[in-house]
Order: structure tokens, then C-alpha cells, then sequence
């Protein structure tokens, strides 16, 4: 095999290994995702994924009954009994993940916050994951390739 042959067949065996290697960084820190976009942006900071504040706050009477259960008022969090939380699952393929949920009120606060972006990565986060999983995994595969 020439030279050039053999280099051609190793360029188009890293690309195809792009796609794959990202679907597989994602799913195997679909935890980290999730966490990314319940804890940090909702609950932490109470915006969806464009970086939006989720509003209107919450009603005093919401907050008097949050306080009492020892919850946070200062943002909207989307968090009383965790099973928003805890539904939220991401579907992958080799060219995107989606986040969802199984909850029947979602429709609700989707309407009621006027977004439809409730569940998703924030730009810092998805590259923050880029640069933390999926990077180092490429370049694992890509030498693993380079030097067979």
C-alpha cells in the first residue's frame, strides 16, 4: 500500500470516528449533562439554556411554602419534590442529543415561563463539556488511529 493510500485510509477513518467518539462521550456522561442543566443552570442560577432568567419569580405564597420546606426562593428553580429532576433524559444519535422529560406538567411550565428552551446546555456549559469529555477522547482515538 502507498504512502498516500495509506494516509488517505487513516484521514477517513478519523473522520468517521468523530461522530461515533461524540455520541459515546455523551452517553457515557449523560449523568454530567443532566447535572450541567438541573443543578447549575436551574437550580443555581434559575435560567434556561440561553442563558435566560426564568420568569416571573415565584409568587410569595410559592416562596412561604418553598421556605418552609427549606427550599431555595431567590431564583426559579423548578425544584419541589425532584421529579423534574429527576425525569430529565438525554436521547442520542451521532449528530445531536436531546433533552426531555417524561413529567405531564412540563407542557405547563414550559407555558408558563415562555420557553421552550427549559432543558438544554447554556453555551459555557456545552463547551466546558466539549473541553472536558469529548476532546480527550477524540484525541484518544485519533492517536489510537494515527499509530496503528
Amino acid at each position: 500500500m502507498s504512502v498516500v493510500s495509506r494516509f488517505k485510509r487513516k484521514l477517513k477513518e478519523l473522520e468517521d470516528s468523530i461522530n461515533v467518539t461524540i455520541k459515546s462521550s455523551i452517553d457515557a456522561n449523560k449523568p454530567v449533562l443532566i447535572a450541567m442543566n438541573t443543578k447549575d443552570q436551574l437550580y443555581g442560577s434559575g435560567e434556561d439554556a440561553t442563558g435566560k432568567e426564568l420568569v416571573p419569580s415565584y409568587a410569595q405564597s410559592t416562596k412561604l411554602i418553598k421556605r418552609k420546606k427549606g427550599q431555595k426562593t431567590s431564583n426559579v428553580t423548578l425544584k419541589d419534590s425532584g421529579d423534574f429532576y429527576n425525569s430529565v433524559n438525554i436521547q442520542t444519535s451521532t449528530t445531536q442529543a436531546i433533552f426531555s422529560t417524561n413529567v405531564e406538567y412540563y407542557k405547563y411550565l414550559v407555558a408558563h415561563y415562555k420557553t421552550d428552551s427549559i432543558l438544554g446546555l447554556q453555551t459555557d456549559n456545552k463547551e466546558l463539556f466539549i473541553d472536558k469529555y469529548i476532546l480527550p477522547n477524540l484525541k484518544k482515538n485519533f492517536k489510537a488511529i494515527i499509530t496503528k
